[in-house]
């Protein structure tokens, strides 16, 4: 008989709470590996509800610092507000701010968004994002992240970007997001390891080309906590430092389209 998933999550999580099974304490965590601040509430908000509801704790590690020039120029006025009249600081920003200040704010959302799923434990790994300078040493990088967190946690299950599908819809195939890319690629060579990989770029596609090897639907439960993560990065308080930077980043192109499709999109490592 074929278990559902939902069955094979429980399952899991309980055998290791037998009588006489090692870490009979815990199950191994589920480990979520975010490139940026907003990957994770965008495609794998509703998986990480999900192996917490299977009783699986959950690791959310952010492996960059997540600096973006656009966005500094964005809240300093030197480039037009992307939202327009949509914008919920009203379109035009004078902030003088530093780089520093846009990946406090980010990181910010990072931490309240992962408070909104109830991850277990959040990683900042605060490493600048050099994919872009240095892709085979940023391949290296997360390679040696996971294997750190193996050896720590044996047995996890490990949850990555599939960078080699995040291009934007009708952007050119050949050009993906290279920090993405650096992501699946560095699971590759690592047998033995349980992995799994998020499509991120896949709500920028129209919806019958949201495909994947295992397509998530989520519960109303599981979506309205996704929902709840994803307005982390649409808070606009500027007095404590939050200034809705993930809609400013990909608002139109993608949280608005995750928060309409309650289903996530999750490859098999090939």
């Amino acid at each position: 008989m074929e278990l559902s998933r939902r069955k094979a999550l429980a399952l899991g999580a309980a055998a290791t709470l037998l009588p006489g099974t090692a870490n009979a304490a815990a199950p191994p965590p589920a480990i979520f590996y975010s490139p940026h601040q907003d990957d994770e509430s965008l495609a794998m908000a509703g998986s990480i509800r999900e192996h917490k509801e299977a009783g699986r704790p959950v690791i959310l590690v952010l492996l960059t610092r997540g600096e973006n020039g656009g966005l500094l120029d964005i809240m300093n006025g030197t480039e037009d507000c992307p939202l327009g009249r949509d914008c919920p600081g009203g379109g035009s920003h004078r902030f003088g701010l530093v780089q520093d200040d846009i990946v406090r704010a980010r990181t910010a959302e990072f931490r309240a968004a992962a408070q909104r799923l109830g991850v277990d434990k959040v990683v900042i790994r605060d490493r600048p994002d050099s994919a872009w300078t240095d892709y085979a040493g940023f391949v290296r990088e997360v390679r040696d992240v996971i294997l750190e967190f193996e050896a720590r946690c044996p047995g996890a299950s490990h949850k990555l970007v599939n960078g080699y599908r995040d291009v934007v819809h009708g952007w050119d195939p050949n050009e993906p997001n290279l920090t993405h890319k650096a992501c699946r690629e560095a699971a590759e060579g690592l047998a033995g390891l349980d992995f799994r990989f998020y499509w991120v770029y896949g709500y920028t596609y129209p919806l019958p080309q949201r495909t994947a090897d295992y397509v998530l639907s989520l519960s109303d439960r599981q979506f309205a906590r996704k929902l709840q993560a994803l307005n982390e990065y649409r808070r606009w308080d500027p007095r404590r430092g939050r200034y809705a930077l993930g809609y400013h980043s990909v608002g139109k192109l993608m949280i608005d389209p995750a928060m309409a499709d309650p289903r996530e999109y999750i490859d098999l490592p090939s």
